[in-house]
């Protein structure tokens, strides 16, 4: 009889789970007053990474953010490419002609030059970092507003791991 009750507790537990990861979970915040650049279509970096997803196999995190000014592009970069920027010097940065570490440069994860459609991308396990840049030489203010919100829901293969533990718990109310 014990078994049968720990069948069925695995089961619960399991239909929660699916449950919650298909309903998800958003959080939404903003970052106000950041400082922005005054070397045009050059990217500069934030010194910490963003929050990465360890549990990306089971759980699956989609970020979205917007800003409140047009003269202003964000770009998502990993640790190796944040570096090639940053070790760029100043008259490689102000160079027209070059498409490294501008807002044209395809080496970056995700490029957004629209301020209402904003960027977004899945996070993933490792170090990423945000890095904003002016299209304009003198920007019209000098701190950026930006809203992002993250999405959590269960990734396909946490659902098919919640199905295993379901049939886990089938086989204890079964074989009693």
């Amino acid at each position: 009889m014990g078994s049968k009750k720990i069948g069925y507790g695995i089961i619960a537990i399991s239909v929660i789970i699916c449950l919650l990861g298909t309903i998800g979970y958003t959080i939404e915040d903003k970052v106000e007053g950041v400082p922005t650049p005054n070397v045009p279509n050059s990217v500069f970096f934030a010194d910490e990474p963003i929050q990465s997803n360890p549990f990306s196999l089971f759980i699956a995190a989609n970020a979205e953010a917007t800003w409140d000014r047009n003269d202003i592009f964000v770009v998502l970069a990993d640790s190796d490419k944040k570096q090639q920027c940053e070790g760029m010097t100043l008259l490689e940065k102000m160079n027209q002609n070059s498409e490294v570490c501008t807002s044209r440069d395809n080496d970056f994860e995700v490029v957004g030059d629209n301020n209402v459609e904003g960027i977004s991308w899945t996070v993933n396990s490792g170090e990423y970092y945000l890095g904003i840049g002016t299209f304009s030489e003198v920007p019209d203010d000098f701190e950026l507003n930006v809203d992002y919100s993250v999405e959590l829901s269960l990734s396909a293969t946490g659902y098919f791991a919640s199905l295993l533990i379901a049939a886990i718990g089938l086989i204890l109310i079964k074989y009693n």
